[in-house]
Parts: C-alpha cells; structure tokens; sequence
C-alpha cells in the first residue's frame, strides 16, 4: 500500500524528542528519573543503548502496579505523563498533549534491545496487536476509554520467540556478508569465479566484466555490513498494514531513503511460504532489505520467479547487469558464499550449482 511521510518510523522518533522535551512530565517522584533517561534514550539517529533500561524500568513499574495494586496500565502511564487527577470512569477526554506523552511512554515500554555484540545493536519495536497506528497517531482523540483499550492490550506483535528469530537473522546475516566478501574481494580464485558467474554473469560477460562485478559486490557488501553493525537498526512493523490482506504475503520492506534504518517485518515473514524455511529465510530477507538500504538494489527479478535468477544476455530484463542491481541476487549470493545452499536450492531459483 502507499505510504505517506508521516507514516515512516522515523517521522514518529523525530515527534518523540519533541515531545519529551514537555515540562509537564512529572518533574519529582518516582517517575522523574524515568522521564529523564527517556530523554536520554531517544536520539536523532535512533536509541542511546546506554540508557536501554529505562525499558525494562517502564514494563516492570506498569507491571508491579498491576500486580501489586490492581493498577490497569492506562492509569499508570497516565501517572508517568503528569496526570494528578485521574479520571474515576469511562467517557473522560484526554487532552492532546497527555495523549502524546502516553504515546512515547507505551512506544518504549514495547521497546526491546536483542543484540549487543561490539557496535552491533539491533532494537525490535514490538507494539501490542491493537494498535493500528503508530501511538501518537493512534491515541490521538480518544477518551479515557479509547486509549485504556490500547494501553492495556497485553499482547506482543513480535512474540518472545520471534524477537529471538529477528536477532538471530540479523547476526547470520553479518556472517553471510563477511563471508560474501571474502569471495568477492578475491575474484580470481576458480571457486570464487564460480560462484560470482552463477548469480551475476550472463554469455556476454568477460573477465573484466566479472572482476568490476567483484569490486561493485565488495563495495556493497562491506556498507551492508556497516548497516548490521550500526549504532542503531530497528525491526518493526507497519502498524496501520495489520489486518490488511493486501499486504498478507510481503515478507518486509524498507524505505531507501529513511533517515534511520528502519527493516519493517510483514506477516509472511514468519509464515512457510516461501520456497526457503526458518532461519535460512529469515537472514535471507534481511540481507535483501539491507541490500535496498545501503546499496540501492532494485527488485527486477524474485527468486520465485519462473525463469529463476541466473542473468540471461538474451533477457532484456534480467541480463548481468539487472542481476547486479537485483536485491534477490545479491541476498542468494551471499547464502551461496557462507555455504547454506544445498543443491535442491540452486533448483529451486534454477540456477547451476556445485554438482
């Protein structure tokens, strides 16, 4: 579906540090020194993971209010944004303003931190299932009642075992890439050539042509794997896509010019699907995504496709040169490389293997 500015995650982050800059947050008590390192927390460029408990602090003082006092989490965020009086029942407005400081709140109470390994961070934005819009957009003009109903939906879009599947994704996929430019960055080794002519050589390719390939997938590779290994690389969904049948078999997206590198996971992500199952397609789609973010590759061609992806000169649509700039290329390219294709695989998107 098409997509406005307003709906990228990037454009809601930006209105987050706008809005904890509020002095009607609660400025003594217990909830000062929440509000402050969630100030701390929210970025330009993402999330400081210095200050990611404030997280875990947000879902355990919600939860123990619940536990403890029988404390619905709608009248705790209320608390945590400055409200003093509390609305005792239903029907109750909610000014705007208290509405977007409980937005931020419940964005980061549904914020997770799954990978910390050197600079590699990966955050999943897991927000409760209904949702339908990113919480600024969809608390806006509700009630008490309105907003209560999203405040205390205790569901996870992204269960405990999905969250563990993204984070395992993104760090396969840095060893795909780190093991696709040991093979592009030297191309002149028979196995290397093989591999780079199965998914980016056509009958018209000479030397030359394969080794600027090479140099072009090494270049690439290596800002991929700058991306993974980023300050910041959020998993999310597109909250107003769920529900919507349209969007039932997209495994994920991205937008190629996002200021902050955003992978926004679909529902055939997790689904069987595709030709390719499990963890192998998980890290397969994340290096497609990526390839779209710091590459710019295009989706000439899917794997699925009846023709497959082996470039084709007398294709006009898929010669060496679309293959290049094909992000699907570039994604089987690099499972090839770190050695997890079997030859039922090169089959499938009708390419020759190793046989």
């Amino acid at each position: 579906m098409p997509y406005d500015i307003k709906d990228l995650y990037s454009t809601r982050h930006a209105a987050m540090i706008e809005i904890l800059k509020s002095t009607d947050f609660p400025t003594e008590g217990d909830w000062k020194s929440p509000v402050d390192n969630a100030r701390l927390l929210v970025v330009a460029d993402g999330y400081n993971v210095d200050k990611y408990k404030v997280c875990e602090t947000l879902r355990d003082k919600v939860a123990s209010a619940t536990r403890k006092n029988r404390t619905q989490p709608v009248d705790t965020l209320l608390t945590a944004a400055g409200v003093i009086s509390l609305p005792t029942s239903g029907k109750k407005s909610i000014p705007a303003s208290v509405a977007k400081r409980v937005a931020v709140l419940d964005t980061l109470r549904h914020l997770w931190l799954l990978k910390k390994s050197g600079s590699h961070k990966l955050w999943v934005l897991s927000l409760p299932n209904g949702y339908r819009d990113w919480p600024e957009a969809a608390l806006a003009g509700k009630d008490y009642d309105g907003i209560g109903t999203l405040l205390n939906d205790a569901t996870s879009h992204f269960s405990a075992d999905d969250r563990k599947h993204l984070s395992e994704a993104t760090q396969h996929g840095l060893n795909w890439v780190k093991k696709a430019m040991i093979v592009a960055g030297s191309p002149d080794k028979p196995r290397h050539q093989a591999i780079i002519k199965r998914w980016f050589a056509d009958a018209n390719s000479s030397p030359a042509d394969l080794k600027a390939a090479a140099a072009t997938l090494n270049a690439g590779l290596k800002k991929i794997a700058d991306r993974i290994k980023s300050t910041f690389l959020l998993v999310t969904d597109m909250p107003m896509d769920r529900g919507n049948a349209a969007t039932a078999r997209v495994n994920a997206f991205v937008f190629g010019d996002e200021k902050i590198d955003a992978i926004y996971v679909e529902p055939a992500f997790f689904s069987n699907l595709d030709m390719f199952k499990g963890q192998k397609n998980w890290t397969r789609i994340v290096v497609h995504e990526l390839s779209h973010r710091a590459v710019r590759t295009q989706d000439h061609r899917y794997r699925h496709h009846p023709s497959g992806l082996k470039p084709d000169a007398g294709d006009a649509k898929f010669t060496a040169a679309q293959a290049l700039d094909n992000a699907d290329s570039w994604a089987m390219f690099c499972m090839d490389c770190a050695g997890q294709m079997i030859e039922a695989d090169y089959t499938r998107v009708k390419v020759v293997g190793n046989a």
